[in-house]
């Protein structure tokens, strides 16, 4: 029997509805007065409810509160006049971070200081469990349901305890519920080693996998699937792999469990790096072969090979309200995407207000000279842009040089001084120097200001709309991505160059795939302009700028650069913006420091991880804090 019906986007406007609360949802699904579980498996409309909110504890990492992975992994950034209350990111920045005051808590702790947010990450996995163990006394319930339920139970225990292991480190695994009874040997266990944390959720990931559907029709979507397994399953295996937590005895050597139990492997293991390649391969494998692809814009009409890359990136995230072709997993909290495109849209009227379109996400200066030139290469390796000097405006010009002849993608996500834009029903010119409709209003009372110089274009979409005269926003509904295909062809490429030592042909295919798509040469034909492709630390460095580009601005490159071991290297450093007080052409193009509204703290490696919450080592006194705090 095929499963219930369910509303199209449920999933993902699940969230929404339940707004991110720890409460025990499960009392919403049982008659008033009898609030008992047994309720919950009396029929299939009960269950499915119930299976409902076990997902409603997924923080989508595209928002500036529920994580930090958005707004703290040097790509985007907000300005000086909002707080760490406000922005919580920021206490990363500037060593805010600790085990009595941290802004995320995911272990169900009680939400402190103001500004934090909290779930109750280990309870809902509890939940899932009870799943699991409750899921046959449905009665008359078809095999299918069955199926589906226990592969989805499993899937999110996968899920909430790699969200768990990527912010905190070795965690202690929830194998199962546990006896209100049991001994304290059960109900205060130490914390497991980081590689056997690793293999638990794997093997959830595999059994989920085996149970679910690979694909969603559009009335199930943000349901899990088994592409969606396979796919988390090779981000894992690629984060395990990688320099920060394998065989890195500089950080970890002295972490350990109070009965001197080493949590962290100390040798550098390379099979992990197969590990990761053979799960990338398989999450290809049955991705492609249910349909996914790379989005491409259909409509049709002729234009250039480099426009038409630009629209099909841009349009990827803009377009559809959600992109099946390219999305194995997105979130479509409306409240949320409201937000970004009003905070992220550039100001359109004046005199200042906070109602309409505020400028005030950003691209980072760094991002902007992350890009690649137009022929597919950094901008100090292509000889069309190494001897140039790129923050001068070129004779007869009106914008910077760092704004001319550069990729696809940075026309598609940033908006530049003099640059187009398609926004407020207009294709709008920006102006954003200082006085201007874009720029600084010499009023740093006023918070919603572009600290950078620059417009976030990546989620903006023609159709966003301020009237003026009825003091409303239209919006453009869409979903975020919280993982797409490319990010299964870049994890490959990696593992590949990390296990062989180069890159394979079917590597180049998948990085082309991507390159292709934005309009840009493929890798080859770029790096043949300068002699070759580049081999060892210098290819390394290519391959993670390739993966920062795709993915810039959707809460990826926070992990990234952890897992590299860059995050010391990118996080304390004083970031740049034009002189946003340059009233001409010759002033505001002068590259100055950032203001910020605190102070760079960037502690490796406490840094790398959330503190334990000081409520936790309280309660369970096996507990070890991370490294640093």
């Amino acid at each position: 029997m095929l499963i219930m019906k369910r509303n199209i986007y449920l999933i993902v406007i699940l969230i929404t509805a339940i707004s991110f609360t720890a409460c025990n949802k499960f009392l919403d699904v049982v008659p008033e007065g009898t609030a008992s579980l047994d309720d919950v498996w009396k029929s299939e409309q009960q269950c499915q409810l119930f299976v409902n909110t076990l997902y409603s504890q997924m923080p989508p990492t595209y928002y500036h509160t529920y994580l930090p992975d958005w707004m703290a992994g040097g790509d985007l950034i907000t300005g000086p006049k909002g707080t760490t209350r406000w922005f919580p990111y920021k206490s990363l920045l500037y060593g805010e971070e600790n085990a009595n005051n941290s802004y995320f808590q995911l272990m169900g702790a009680k939400s402190d200081p103001v500004g934090s947010t909290s779930h109750a990450i280990y309870r809902t996995i509890r939940y899932c469990y009870l799943l699991l163990d409750n899921v046959e006394k449905v009665p008359n319930l078809s095999k299918q349901n069955s199926d589906y339920w226990r592969g989805e139970a499993l899937f999110l225990i996968a899920f909430y305890h790699q969200l768990l292991l990527q912010n905190y480190g070795p965690i202690v695994l929830e194998k199962g519920n546990i006896s209100l009874n049991a001994p304290d040997a059960e109900m205060y266990q130490a914390r497991t080693p980081y590689d056997e944390c690793i293999d638990f959720i794997t093997a959830k990931y595999d059994e989920s996998a085996a149970l679910l559907p690979a694909k969603r029709p559009d009335a199930e979507l943000g349901y899990a699937t088994a592409t969606m397994a396979r796919s988390y399953k090779s981000r894992l295996l690629l984060m395990a792999a990688s320099p920060q937590y394998n065989g890195n005895a500089a950080d970890y050597a002295n972490f350990k469990n109070k009965d001197g139990k080493a949590l962290m492997n100390l040798t550098f293991d390379k099979s992990k790096w197969e590990r990761a390649l053979v799960a990338a391969r398989e999450a290809i494998t049955i991705a492609e072969a249910n349909g996914y692809r790379l989005y491409i814009n259909p409509s049709g009409t002729p234009i250039s090979t480099f426009d038409q890359g630009e629209r099909n990136y841009h349009d990827a995230f803009c377009e559809p309200t959600f992109n099946t072709d390219e999305f194995i997993h997105a979130f479509g909290n409306f409240g949320n995407i409201q937000t970004i495109q009003q905070t992220g849209g550039p100001r359109v009227v004046l005199p200042y207000n906070t109602a309409s379109f505020r400028n005030y996400y950003v691209p980072t200066f760094e991002l902007v000279e992350m890009y690649y030139s137009k022929n597919g290469l950094p901008l100090d390796v292509d000889p069309l842009t190494n001897s140039v000097n790129l923050y001068s405006v070129a004779p007869g010009d009106s914008t910077a040089q760092l704004h001319r002849n550069r990729e696809p993608r940075f026309y598609a996500s940033i908006g530049f001084d003099r640059g187009k834009m398609a926004f407020n029903n207009d294709t709008l010119i920006l102006r954003c120097r200082n006085g201007e409709l874009q720029g600084d209003l010499n009023n740093d009372n006023s918070e919603y200001q572009s600290c950078t110089g620059y417009v976030m274009k990546k989620f903006m979409h023609k159709s966003c709309y301020w009237n003026n005269t009825t003091k409303t926003m239209t919006y453009k509904q869409m979903v975020m991505p919280n993982l797409r295909l490319a990010e299964l062809y870049m994890n490959y490429a990696e593992a590949d160059f990390e296990f062989n030592g180069s890159l394979s042909g079917e590597s180049l295919n998948y990085l082309n795939k991507i390159r292709v798509r934005s309009g840009l040469p493929n890798f080859e034909t770029s790096w043949a302009i300068v002699g070759g492709i580049p081999t060892g630390d210098a290819l390394r460095k290519v391959l993670h700028q390739e993966r920062s580009i795709e993915f810039a601005m959707e809460g990826r490159r926070y992990q990234d650069i952890r897992r590299w071991q860059e995050a010391k290297e990118v996080m304390s450093k004083k970031p740049n913006s034009w002189n946003l007080k340059g009233k001409t052409q010759a002033d505001f193009y002068k590259v100055t420091p950032m203001v910020e509204s605190g102070v760079r703290v960037f502690e490796h490696p406490k840094t790398i991880w959330l503190a334990i919450p000081i409520n936790e080592l309280n309660v369970n006194y096996n507990l070890v804090q991370n490294p640093g705090y």
